[in-house]
């Protein structure tokens, strides 16, 4: 079992790293979108190529906490517009008055097709359809994570202006069990130099009939120190007061790793 005091300062100690991470990078530079951020991008890793986070999350609200570590994230392309993805979590979740448990998270499965590319029409767009599904494990009995499946139909937005880019994202999701969901989501990225993005997120999700709102703000970054490898991270909260049900800190710690041919 995790005390509150030992998770209060496991998440202290992750946001010093974080910002003792970015003003190293300070002198380096960009690659896409996505990861560590909530809103998803256009891009795709190109042509029988690999694109593999492997990261730590914290999502901390007023009275629990979600770790989510690691989370696997592996991304494969198919042409230069299509991109095949799967990703699973090992989650550890406490609550003030209820304990810490932990367990193997929900697998999710997707396709994204870039069917608008810049370079050819101006502007890129994207479907991206995921499905997420529970894994034979206990984790949905001991309530670790939601029971049932959610199919989630986003479409993503890029566009570039010199050294600035902005990504938009709308989405809808349909959750076997409880409400289902819209979720968008609106990215403004900086390229400091030839291998390091900033990033600025503002993201949110309601229920279907909006009587749930949930808007969530992240800085972030993306920092290529070689060509195979990469360093995400992002800090972000709730614009609500802390005293509320939403996120009163967001936390993604992460390394990319490229391959390909």
């Amino acid at each position: 079992m995790v005390s509150i005091n030992r998770v209060v300062l496991q998440s202290h100690q992750t946001m010093r790293l974080i910002l003792i991470m970015s003003l190293l990078i300070a002198f380096t530079g960009p690659a896409l979108a996505g990861p560590p951020l909530l809103t998803d991008d256009t891009g795709t890793p190109g042509d029988k190529h690999w694109e593999i986070n492997v990261a730590y999350t914290l999502d901390k609200r007023h009275a629990e906490a979600t770790h989510q570590t690691p989370v696997l994230d592996i991304n494969y392309g198919v042409g230069e517009a299509v991109q095949l993805k799967y990703e699973a979590p090992w989650i550890i979740f406490h609550e003030s008055e209820g304990g810490t448990k932990s367990g193997l998270g929900n697998s999710l499965v997707g396709v994204k097709w870039r069917f608008l590319d810049e370079k050819r029409d101006g502007v890129s767009v994207s479907v991206y359809p995921q499905y997420e599904f529970n894994n034979p494990t206990s984790s949905a009995d001991r309530g670790i994570v939601e029971e049932g499946t959610v199919l989630r139909l986003p479409v993503e937005v890029s566009k570039k202006w010199g050294l600035f880019w902005s990504n938009a994202e709308v989405g809808y999701g349909v959750h076997q069990h409880g409400d289902d969901e819209w979720v968008y989501g609106v990215i403004v990225g900086y390229d400091l130099h030839d291998n390091l993005t900033l990033l600025v997120e503002i993201h949110g999700g309601s229920a279907k009939e909006f009587r749930k709102h949930e808007v969530v703000f992240n800085l972030g970054t993306q920092w290529d120190f070689s060509k195979r490898y990469g360093l995400l991270a992002s800090a972000g909260r709730s614009f609500r007061s802390a005293a509320t049900d939403d996120p009163n800190l967001l936390l993604y710690l992460g390394v990319q790793i490229r391959l390909g041919e």
